[in-house]
């Protein structure tokens, strides 16, 4: 009984260990953040777009209560993102960067107006800084 019991807790030490190697070498992304107004006020319900044209990506969420939104498990490239909300100008950020096993925070603020105007923001060809842990991301 004392060497089944004793296979047994090394088999699933095992299985363990492997699973959480496996799960480290992900290699994919998250893209995360808040839709406000320009008071700073959350914007719950607005349509949240990230896409890559290229690799014929796209994934479509809407903001919560909170206005937050979450799209896990992007294959790390470079994204556009587009924000929608009723009352709100359209707003289109050209280039999101997820980098290896890296969560991108990218929050949105919209302007007031119809929907058919476009607010499109640019960034700096700066390398975005890592302040939530201690990891080094890169594209592939």
């Amino acid at each position: 009984m004392r060497k089944t019991l004793r296979s047994s807790f090394f088999v699933l030490s095992v299985i363990l260990f492997l699973s959480s190697v496996s799960y480290g070498q992900s290699g994919r992304s998250t893209v995360r953040g808040t839709v406000k107004d320009q008071q700073g006020n959350v914007v719950s319900g607005a349509t949240v777009t990230l896409s890559n044209v290229d690799k014929n990506f796209t994934r479509t969420q809407t903001t919560t209560q909170d206005g937050t939104y979450v799209f896990t498990a992007v294959p790390p490239d470079t994204y556009k993102l587009d924000v929608e909300a009723s009352g709100f100008k359209k707003t289109a950020v050209a280039s999101v960067n997820a980098l290896v096993d890296t969560t991108v925070d990218a929050d949105i603020a919209l302007e007031v107006g119809a929907v058919s105007e476009t607010v499109n923001v640019t960034t700096a060809g700066e390398a975005p800084l890592n302040t939530s842990d201690a990891t080094i991301g890169g594209s592939l």
